[in-house]
């Protein structure tokens, strides 16, 4: 049997085809919705390709509820709108791929009988993906060995690390990008003492040039430098590290004598 699950903000996950237990997920499809924008040169041929994006996907999932009665087929009409009426966005993810998740609304949907005289629905709910991506379900430094459909095929890869130079594993479909595309990035590290970062991969870099007192907390998230849990952006020269797809070459410099860096990002999908 195919389970669907979702999960409201502030709340836990709930199978909903346990929560309705006649309810059958038949199957679901994420699209990625591909933005292209283009220059006309006037007088030559064609058009110069001047950025892409990925807008705001979809995914529809195809449902079947038989009902005994037309007072069951109310009764399950109410809740199926009741669970789907939330304002905030849902986490959504199904067995056929566990290990990844979309956050979604979905747009307005019928619930009809299949035919006059039948209590019995097939519903297509289609929700809209504001993302525009499908995530993991767990952060990279969370994954497990196990995790299905992830690109992560026979490997292991490690995110927390204390040498000078490692791998990162990026398995996501695209560029982890927390400068140009606001994507989700923390680095955590306990240093002690100044530090660089740099991705040679890319050659993206970021440093760290406070005085520290010892061992300290220092976290990269995104575009802004904390020091034990405040704003420190100050004391860095403002840079940050994309990650491309696959490994990423990280190179560890600086004055800092010892050092543990967690890479810590969801993957994300366009499938």
């Amino acid at each position: 049997m195919n389970h669907f699950y979702i999960k409201q903000v502030g709340q836990d996950e709930i199978d909903f085809t346990q929560r309705l237990p006649s309810l059958v997920y038949l199957d679901g499809t994420f699209t990625p919705n591909f933005i292209n924008s283009y220059q006309d040169n006037v007088g030559t041929d064609g058009c110069q390709l001047t950025s892409v994006a990925f807008g705001k996907g979809t995914f529809v999932a195809n449902f079947f509820m038989p009902a005994t009665d037309y007072r069951e087929h109310q009764l399950m009409r109410h809740e199926f709108y009741r669970q789907f009426a939330q304002r905030p966005l849902l986490r959504v993810r199904t067995s056929d791929d566990p290990d990844k998740c979309f956050y979604g609304r979905p747009v307005s949907f019928p619930m009809d009988s299949m035919a006059d005289g039948n209590n019995d629905f097939k519903i297509q709910l289609t929700f809209e993906v504001p993302s525009g991506f499908m995530y993991s379900v767990q952060r990279s430094d969370q994954v497990s060995d196990g995790s299905f459909g992830m690109n992560l095929v026979g490997m292991s890869p490690s995110y927390v690390h204390s040498e000078r130079e490692f791998i990162i594993y990026n398995a996501s479909d695209i560029q982890v990008d927390p400068y140009y595309q606001r994507h989700d990035l923390k680095i955590s590290m306990i240093i002690d003492g100044p530090i660089t970062i740099t991705n040679r991969t890319n050659g993206t870099h970021w440093s760290y040039k406070g005085k520290l007192p010892g061992q300290t907390k220092i976290v990269l998230d995104g575009l802004v430098t904390y020091k034990n849990g405040k704003q420190d952006s100050l004391n860095s020269d403002f840079g940050f590290i994309q990650l491309e797809t696959g490994e990423n070459d990280i190179v560890v410099s600086g004055t800092a004598t010892n050092h543990e860096l967690t890479f810590s990002f969801p993957f994300l999908y366009l499938s």
